[in-house]
């Protein structure tokens, strides 16, 4: 087992193993209920054991399906739960469990810090691109004009990884994950002792041990929001290549898993930063591992998306780039159309 502790406003732990072991290690579960929320894929592929494994831990279990999807991350589910956990008695001493991917996450962890002003929520993330997104307390549901529009900074008392459940993950969603973890490893230089930009690449000719690569992934995100809980500063880079992704993804209407999004996401962003080398290998793994493709609308269709990123000020478009430093910085239309339509030619 690897134990990752985040020394974030509310401390916790993170851990990553074989098995739910973590269950019989926290003591917080004197709560009055506690509130499953997941979707109908895990609740499909894991729910029985997971329920079977909960049964001896508490008396009261609520479970909440969702249907799976980023249309599910919504205002209108966020309401549909709340009834559920009206009627099922759920109260402030409730813990939600957030059973699932990215979207389960964040949805579930929107939930715990609007029901009844705000109670505990623990992650029990199911898939590799958790590693990014259960770490870190940004939780959040999507607006019809703009990706996670809607949201808060709110901490889980813990992340807890069952690795085997990886094993039934479908190889769009393991190449959905490697996008944050190849994020990672490009940040790992500006955070780390040594960066693992290369190994990552080297391993992934081969099987992954997904417990020493999350791991890694999760100590650079750990040492950012150490040092930028809010978003103050630092944090902002790890929305490197979530610029133009989140457009991407927005106007294909999520038929492009989050982490494919973000990989073309990279691509755009080192070929605005004049970086052709590093565009080019990571274009080259997406074309080689069959990342789904993308049908292209016109650039101003993108252009409109990009302008409601939160990271914009004044009207300005505002890229996190990578280079000797990193840098947040507003990117002129001309650059803009010019990388755009150089990645439309490569992919």
């Amino acid at each position: 087992m690897v134990t990752i502790r985040v020394d974030a406003s509310t401390p916790y732990d993170v851990t990553i193993e074989r098995g739910d072991a973590w269950l019989d290690r926290v003591q917080a579960f004197s709560g009055s209920t506690v509130w499953v929320v997941t979707d109908e894929t895990v609740d499909r592929l894991h729910g029985q054991t997971f329920r079977e494994r909960l049964a001896p831990v508490h008396p009261d279990i609520v479970w909440s399906v969702v249907p799976p999807g980023d249309e599910s991350k919504s205002l209108s589910v966020i309401e549909r739960l709340v009834s559920e956990g009206l009627t099922s008695g759920c109260d402030r001493d409730t813990i939600v469990l957030a059973f699932g991917g990215g979207m389960v996450g964040d949805l579930a962890g929107f939930l715990a810090s609007v029901y009844m002003r705000g109670v505990r929520y623990i992650q029990v993330p199911t898939t590799i691109l958790a590693h990014d997104s259960a770490v870190g307390g940004k939780v959040a549901v999507n607006h019809p004009l703009a990706k996670n529009a809607i949201g808060a900074f709110y901490q889980p008392m813990g992340v807890h990884y069952d690795v085997t459940r990886l094993e039934t993950l479908q190889q769009r969603d393991v190449r959905s994950g490697l996008g944050e973890l190849i994020k990672h490893a490009y940040l790992s230089e500006h955070v780390l002792e040594a960066s693992f930009e290369d190994a990552l690449f080297d391993a992934l000719t081969g099987p992954i041990d997904w417990t020493e690569w999350l791991a890694r992934g999760i100590e650079v995100k750990r040492r950012i929001v150490e040092a930028d809980e809010r978003e103050a500063g630092v944090r902002a880079w790890l929305n490197f290549g979530h610029t133009f992704g989140h457009a991407l993804e927005t106007s294909e209407r999520y038929r492009l898993a989050h982490g494919e999004a973000v990989l073309y996401g990279m691509v755009y962003a080192f070929l605005l930063n004049g970086d052709t080398d590093r565009a080019r290998r990571l274009a080259d793994w997406m074309t080689a591992n069959e990342v789904t493709p993308v049908a292209w609308r016109p650039f101003e269709d993108y252009r409109t998306l990009m302008g409601r990123d939160k990271k914009n000020r004044g009207g300005e478009v505002r890229f996190v780039l990578l280079g000797e430093t990193v840098t947040v910085e507003p990117v002129s239309d001309d650059r803009l159309i010019a990388a755009f339509n150089q990645l439309k030619g490569w992919m």
